[in-house]
C-alpha cells in the first residue's frame, strides 16, 4: 500500500514538470519550423506560416501560465505577419501588449507597422495610441489584461478585422465564463458589432449585457446605446425616442440621462421641432456639467437659435459656452470665433464682433489662434476708425509672432496707418 502511495505521489508531483517539458519541446518545434521560412515567403510558405501561427494559438491556450507564453505570442504575431494575415497579427499583438507589458516595444513596433494595415486608414492613429498604452493598474489578472486588449479591438474598424476580432471575444467568454466584469466586455462586443455596421447584432448584444446580468450597473447605458443605433445608424426616430424615453422612465437618476436628453434634442432638431430641441438641450446642459457631451449640447443649443434666426440668443449662448469651458483653450476659442462669425455675418453688429474677438484674445493671448485674432481685430478697429488701437494690435502681432504668415500683412497695414 505504501509503495503504491509513494508511486502515486511521485507521478503527481512530476506531472507538472513533464507537462512543462512537453510545452517547451513543442514551442521549440514551432521556433525551428519558423526558421525554415524565407525572408520573402512564397504563397505556399505564407499558408504554412499561418498554419504554424494557428497552432501556436492552441499552444498559448493550453500553456497560458507557462513563462514562455509571451515568447509564444510574439512568435505567433511574427508568423501572422509573414503570412500577411495582418488582422490576426494585430489581435495577437494587442493581446501580447496588454497581457505582457514588460515585452520590449522595440520588438513589437516593427510588427505593428505591418499589422496596423488591418485598420481603416482614418483610425490608425487611434490604433497606435491604444497599442502604446500600458494596461491600467487595476488590470491585475490575465483575464483583466486580456479584456483590455478586447476593449482596444472594439474601437478599431477594418474591412477584414471584424471576424477574427469577434472570434477573440468569443474565445474570451469561453476561457473566462465567470469573469467578474463580463457585463462591460459584452458591451464592448456590442461596440465591435456597431463599428463594423452589423447594427442588429449590436442591438442584440447590448440587450444581452443589460438583461442577462441582473446586477450590472450598465442597464441604462445598454438601453441608451440601443437608442443611439436607432437614431444614428438605422434612422428610426420612433424606436430611438421610445428607447430614450425608457431610459428616462426606468433610470431617472442615471448618469446616462444627460446624454439621452442631448440625443433627444438632436432628433428634435433634425425633425425641425426646435422648441422641444431647446428644452432638451437645456436639460442636458443642466445635467452634464463641463463634460465634452455638455459642450456639444451648448453648441447644439446655439445652432438651434441660429436656425430660428434668434441670433442674439445664439451669440449669448456661445459666449456662455466660452466662459464654462474657459480652461479648455480649443473649446473656448472655437465658441468665441463662432460667436464673432454670427455677430459679423448675421447680426451685422461690428461692436459685438469685436467684443467676441477681444474675449478670445484675452482668454488665450498666446494660443495658436492669437495671430489671426490680432490681425482680425486690427482690421475691425480700422473699420471703426479706431486707428490707435489698430496700430497697437498690429505691433503686438509683429513683435510676438514675427515669423507668422500674418506678420508681413500686419506690417503693411501698420506702415499705411503710420504715414
Amino acid at each position: 500500500m505504501n509503495k503504491f502511495l509513494y508511486t502515486f505521489l511521485a507521478v503527481f508531483i512530476a506531472a507538472p514538470c513533464v507537462c512543462a517539458a512537453d510545452a517547451a519541446a513543442s514551442l521549440d518545434f514551432y521556433k525551428k519550423q519558423a526558421l525554415t521560412l524565407s525572408a520573402q515567403p512564397s504563397r505556399e510558405e505564407r499558408a504554412f506560416a499561418k498554419t504554424l501561427a494557428d497552432g501556436l494559438g492552441t499552444w498559448t491556450k493550453q500553456n497560458a501560465k507557462q513563462p514562455a507564453a509571451a515568447d509564444a505570442l510574439l512568435l505567433q504575431a511574427r508568423l501572422y505577419v509573414r503570412a500577411q494575415d495582418n488582422d490576426r497579427a494585430l489581435i495577437t499583438l494587442f493581446k501580447l501588449r496588454k497581457m505582457y507589458p514588460q515585452v520590449d516595444m522595440a520588438l513589437l513596433n516593427p510588427l505593428m507597422a505591418d499589422a496596423i494595415m488591418a485598420v481603416n486608414a482614418k483610425n490608425r492613429d487611434l490604433a497606435t495610441k491604444l497599442f502604446a498604452m500600458a494596461p491600467g493598474t487595476d488590470a491585475k489578472t490575465p483575464a483583466q489584461r486580456q479584456a483590455q486588449a478586447l476593449y482596444a479591438l472594439s474601437k478599431l474598424p477594418g474591412r477584414t478585422l471584424y471576424e477574427p476580432a469577434a472570434q477573440a471575444f468569443e474565445e474570451f467568454f469561453l476561457a473566462y465564463p465567470n469573469y467578474e466584469s463580463a457585463d462591460i466586455v459584452e458591451l464592448w462586443y456590442g461596440d465591435l458589432h456597431r463599428i463594423h455596421e452589423n447594427y442588429l447584432a449590436a442591438i442584440s448584444q447590448y440587450k444581452k449585457a443589460g438583461e442577462l446580468y441582473p446586477k450590472t450597473p450598465y442597464r441604462a447605458a445598454s438601453l441608451r446605446l440601443i437608442g443611439d443605433i436607432y437614431a444614428d445608424n438605422l434612422k428610426d426616430t420612433a424606436n430611438a425616442m421610445g428607447t430614450y424615453t425608457q431610459v428616462l422612465r426606468e433610470f431617472p437618476a442615471s448618469s446616462e440621462t444627460g446624454v439621452v436628453y442631448k440625443h433627444m434634442a438632436i432628433l428634435d432638431e433634425n425633425n425641425k421641432q426646435y422648441d422641444s430641441a431647446l428644452i432638451n438641450y437645456g436639460k442636458a446642459i443642466e445635467l452634464l456639467g463641463t463634460t465634452p457631451t455638455a459642450y456639444e449640447a451648448y453648441q447644439g443649443k446655439a445652432d438651434v437659435y441660429a436656425k430660428t434666426k434668434n441670433y442674439t440668443d445664439a451669440y449669448n449662448t456661445l459666449l456662455q459656452t466660452a466662459v464654462v469651458f474657459n480652461s479648455d483653450e480649443q473649446k473656448s476659442t472655437e465658441s468665441l470665433l463662432k460667436a464673432a462669425d454670427i455677430a459679423r455675418k448675421k447680426m451685422r453688429d461690428q461692436t459685438r464682433y469685436i467684443q467676441a474677438l477681444e474675449k478670445a484674445l484675452l482668454a488665450h493671448p498666446k494660443g495658436p489662434k492669437a495671430p489671426q485674432l490680432m490681425y482680425d481685430l486690427g482690421r475691425a478697429y480700422e473699420q471703426q476708425n479706431r486707428n490707435a488701437q489698430a496700430i497697437e494690435i498690429y505691433k503686438k502681432l509683429i513683435i510676438n509672432h514675427p515669423t507668422d504668415r500674418l506678420a508681413d500683412s500686419a506690417q503693411s497695414r501698420l506702415s499705411r496707418l503710420e504715414k
